[in-house]
């Protein structure tokens, strides 16, 4: 399994619960080794109160090189994220190298104040980023793709955000694959 796309999604008190469990999963039915990283030790409750026991504490990630990190939005959740200084660092590092940043909901937001949206186009919940900024170029879209930035504007456009982060990492025959057994509408 080593040879599988890694994933980083680092959870903190107040993450929106949908889109760690819908990405989470999609992922993880796609093929990819997707691992929860929490800040502290011991469970972590997300805004909406669902309880979860990530895959690994931040101190024991810290030697994997991630195909792909992914920041979920929730507003106290990305507050709590933006307090931690080894997360932003590594979102630095990343950024410099071109490696790959997914951020959805309120997590824009935070790339934002770090600037690491800089004249990228993006998009996010609505409120959490500047539609007439200098500093990135808004978009309403679901999900905008800008290189090795992918970011998406919420809860409801989890599922299409998520898939197309497969079809980034593995391709469409994949995406394809992993999508036809959701039994998505088609209206």
């Amino acid at each position: 399994m080593s040879s599988a796309i890694q994933v980083l999604i680092p959870v903190a008190a107040g993450f929106e619960d949908m889109e760690v469990v819908i990405c989470s999963d999609i992922l993880r039915r796609a093929g990819c080794r997707v691992v929860l990283a929490g800040l502290t030790p011991g469970p972590v409750t997300g805004g909406r109160g669902l309880s979860l026991y990530p895959d690994q504490v931040w101190e024991n990630i810290l030697e994997t090189d991630y195909d792909l990190v992914l920041l979920p939005g929730g507003t106290g959740g990305v507050e709590n994220l933006e307090k931690h200084a080894p997360l932003l660092t590594l979102l630095q590092q990343r950024t410099r190298r071109g490696a790959l940043i997914a951020a959805l909901c309120a997590a824009p937001g935070l790339l934002a104040r770090q600037h690491l949206l800089d004249n990228r186009h993006v998009t996010a919940y609505p409120g959490v980023l500047d539609p007439l900024s200098h500093q990135y170029h808004y978009e309403s879209s679901a999900v905008v793709v800008d290189g090795p930035l992918i970011t998406s504007r919420g809860p409801g456009t989890a599922m299409d955000f998520a898939l197309t982060l497969v079809e980034l990492l593995l391709g469409p025959e994949k995406r394809q694959e992993t999508e036809i057994p959701l039994q998505r509408s088609s209206c």
